[in-house]
């Protein structure tokens, strides 16, 4: 009997220790899973963020951002009431959709809607991002220009 109840122990150990195993692995790699076809439907997940989401995500002990002094690339500002809101959300789309890279920042300061992309230390890097952006969207360059900001490091 109490090599029964000995054998019992050590199996139920093994149990938990995969299951923690499996549990660890799968927090590691949920975006993995999600990509996985779903066994009963096949239906699959399609996530699109940001890749510094996902390294938070996964590392979270990892990621720490400092706020300081630096530049962006302001490439829309507008106070016009009834469009600003949806002009601006139009230009990070396709700034997103073309530099996804970049961090993108739609803020409303009363009464103005702005959109800002980058995080730079240097204003060499901002402005180098600047003729990127004006070589692209070539509609925003009379807006687009360098501006001093806090940004994420």
């Amino acid at each position: 009997m109490k090599q029964f109840l000995v054998l019992f122990i050590l199996f139920l150990g093994v149990v938990y220790s995969n299951a923690q195993e499996q549990r660890h692995s799968t927090k590691k790699n949920i975006f993995e899973n999600l990509a996985n076809p779903d066994s009963v439907s096949g239906a699959v997940a399609v996530v699109t963020q940001d890749k510094k989401i996902e390294n938070i995500m996964l590392n979270p002990q990892s990621n720490s951002t400092t706020v300081t002094g630096g530049y962006r690339v302001q490439v829309f500002s507008s106070n016009t009431q009834r469009t600003a809101k949806s002009q601006a959300y139009k230009i990070e789309k396709e700034l997103r959709e073309v530099f996804p890279e970049h961090m993108i920042y739609v803020t409303y300061s009363a009464p103005f809607w702005k959109v800002r992309i980058g995080d730079f230390s240097s204003q060499k890097d901002a402005q180098e991002l600047r003729s990127e952006i004006i070589k692209t969207f070539p509609s925003l360059r009379s807006e687009t220009y360098t501006v001093r900001d806090h940004v994420n490091l």
